[in-house]
Parts: structure tokens; C-alpha cells; sequence
């Protein structure tokens, strides 16, 4: 039998919630079969965080840019070139979360626009996937990736799938990856269940967006990289395939997007 891997491709390490006691959050992650985790940029003034945590523990890498709803707060959150150096350290997997959020308010969409259209271009500069967060955004999402797209190619992951279908297919027609998170195994949450029934095997992933959205049957609870077994053990009975046979390839899915955690993996061996 294959042993089972998986990899949180989205976690924020460096909330406090998690941050203090890492140590222990990342052992219980291995005792769950969660090899390695990519912990998210969210504000580019507090990046230092994340960066360290990725030089203290091997298993953890990070990603630069700036969440939609803190680009009106980050004094560089359109500052490319910034990103573009940030980006050539060795554990820098990612751009973003960039993206856009109309959720609490539409004040700062502007922002949030400038902000996502600057991470788009340095993931085509750089070859790295964009990590991409939309809510309550399809229509203005599907119009800047299809516009952008044409500008010139971009590899991406659609994170914390929770939009409509119309957007899964837009990401999937561009070749995007889709990444579910514990939403999916809400009762509530069968809209999301079909879209992830729909999205083919080698462009799916999880995550666990720690320490929000705990999968069931933790919801409520602090949210932990641990817990991407059980959003993977959901999805499989969902699709109704092993579920060592769906574990082997979101890991597979994990190092084909984000390939530097493939080059850092064969440096070590």
C-alpha cells in the first residue's frame, strides 16, 4: 500500500492562534499524514513572520503578497518589485493570497483591483502559482483572469473553493488548480460538494486555511494543518475513489503547482 502524504497547501502559521505553539502543531500534522505546509502571505509589512518560520522548520514554505482585504492597510500592496525579490528565496513557493473580497464592504475595491492585477503580473513574471481568494467577486473575478489571461499565461490555484460553478470552470478552462478547504464538509455546503465531484483528478488540492473553517466533524474549533486528512478522507468518499489513491494525487496535484517545494525536497535528498 502506498503510504499516505498530504501537504496544507494554505495555512496562516503566523496567526496567533497557531504561531506560538508551531512545534506541537506541526507534530500533530505528521501524525496525520500532513508532511509539509505552505503558510500564506497576507500583508506584505508583516512578512518577516512567515519567512522566518520557513528557516526555523524545513517542512514549512511560504508564499509574498497581500490579501484583498488588507491592500488599503499594506503600504506595499502594489509594490512588484518587492514581491519580485521577496520571491527569489528558495522557500518562496507562491504569490498572493491576492484577489478580491467583496464580503464586508465595497470601499476599497479599487485596492483590492491594484493590488490583484500587480500579483497577477509578478506570478507571470515569476513562473510562480498566484494564490488566488475570491468572495462574493465571481463576475469581477471571471472578467480580470479572462482579461489577464490574454495578456499573457499564469499558473494559479482557485483557494478555499466556495463560489459558483461558473467560476470552477473558468478556473479550470485556464488551466487553474481548485483547492477545497473544510467548507466542503459542511452540510451546508452542496453547492461546493458537486463542484468538487466535477473538478478532475490532477487539478484538485486541499487545505485547511488554519486556523479558520475546521472540516467535520471539528468545525468550531481551531483549525490546524492536522486536519487536512479529514477534508482529503471527505473529498475521496465524495468521489468515491481510495482514499489513498486520492491522497497520492493531491500530493502529486501539491508539488506539480507549486514546484519549488519539489526542488527544495530533491536538495535535501
Amino acid at each position: 500500500m502506498t503510504e499516505v502524504k498530504l501537504i496544507d497547501t494554505h495555512a496562516h502559521l503566523d496567526f496567533p492562534e497557531l504561531c506560538p505553539r508551531i512545534t506541537d502543531v506541526l507534530s500533530d500534522a505528521k501524525k496525520n499524514k500532513v508532511t509539509d505546509v505552505v503558510t500564506i502571505s497576507t500583508h506584505l509589512d508583516k512578512i518577516n513572520t512567515i519567512i522566518d518560520l520557513s528557516k526555523q522548520y524545513s517542512e514549512i514554505f511560504f508564499t509574498v503578497g497581500v490579501h484583498p482585504n488588507n491592500a488599503h492597510k499594506d503600504s506595499n500592496y502594489k509594490n512588484g518589485n518587492m514581491m519580485i525579490d521577496i520571491s527569489k528565496n528558495n522557500k518562496c513557493v507562491g504569490i498572493g493570497e491576492g484577489g478580491l473580497d467583496y464580503f464586508y464592504s465595497m470601499e476599497f475595491v479599487d485596492y483590492q483591483k491594484e493590488s490583484f492585477i500587480t500579483q497577477i503580473n509578478v506570478a507571470r513574471d515569476t513562473k510562480l502559482p498566484l494564490i488566488i481568494h475570491s468572495r462574493n467577486a465571481d463576475k469581477d473575478m471571471i472578467d480580470i483572469l479572462t482579461s489577464e489571461f490574454k495578456n499573457g499565461s499564469f499558473k494559479a490555484i482557485l483557494h478555499c473553493f466556495s463560489s459558483g460553478a461558473e467560476l470552477a470552470k473558468c478556473g479550470l478552462d485556464l488551466n487553474f488548480f481548485i483547492s477545497f478547504s473544510g467548507i466542503v464538509t459542511f452540510n451546508s455546503a452542496k453547492q461546493i460538494q458537486e463542484i468538487a465531484k466535477d473538478v478532475p483528478l490532477d487539478k484538485i488540492l486541499i487545505e485547511t486555511d488554519s486556523p479558520y473553517l475546521s472540516p467535520f466533524p471539528y468545525r468550531g474549533s481551531i483549525n490546524e494543518p492536522k486536519n487536512c486528512f479529514y477534508t482529503a478522507k471527505f473529498i475521496s468518499e465524495l468521489k468515491n475513489i481510495e482514499f489513498e489513491e486520492f491522497a497520492e494525487n493531491t500530493y502529486r496535484n501539491s508539488l506539480n503547482i507549486y514546484q519549488k517545494i519539489r526542488q527544495w525536497k530533491t536538495n535535501e535528498n
